[in-house]
């Protein structure tokens, strides 16, 4: 392995000690550090061969954490797909999500979250808000009116 293979692979070892990347976000950290395009190849190659470097990993870390901040499912995928993860790990990852996720319960515990006094039952601008704020989580509208009625 030359020098330069050698730092590039260092430098995303570490970074991937942190949290797990997907291959397009860690080519674009290496390659702001200034590292050497077929180094980066070549080093990116080597952490996939070992294991440490895995896109389906990194779809499921990414989705579970985006569901746990209460984004929608299809919501959190779109994001993922924006961040470059390649999309047969992500469909894997969303068709492993689908069965433990439902919409309902998702939003109905990110308001209980957001507002435990309930007080979008007493007030309408306080309801818009809340249904705006569900909305840009990610949820469609049936399922916003379906919590925000009961």
């Amino acid at each position: 392995m030359n020098q330069a293979v050698q730092a590039a692979y260092s430098i995303a070892l570490r970074l991937l000690t942190q949290r797990e990347h997907c291959e397009v976000e860690l080519r674009q950290k290496l390659l702001q550090r200034d590292c050497d395009a077929l180094a980066i190849d070549s080093a990116l190659e080597q952490l996939k061969d070992y294991g440490y470097l895995s896109e389906e990993r990194y779809a499921q870390a990414f989705l579970r954490s985006r569901l746990k901040k209460g984004e929608a499912l299809w919501f959190a995928a779109e994001k993922a797909r924006q961040k470059g993860v390649d999309e047969e790990a992500l469909q894997s990852a969303i068709e492993e999500a689908e069965h433990a996720y439902d919409a309902f319960d998702a939003c109905k515990t990110l308001l209980s979250k957001r507002d435990p006094q309930q007080q979008w039952r007493h007030d309408q601008r306080i309801w818009q808000r809340q249904a705006r704020y569900l909305r840009n989580k990610g949820f469609d509208t049936a399922v916003i009116m379906q919590v925000l009625s009961k």
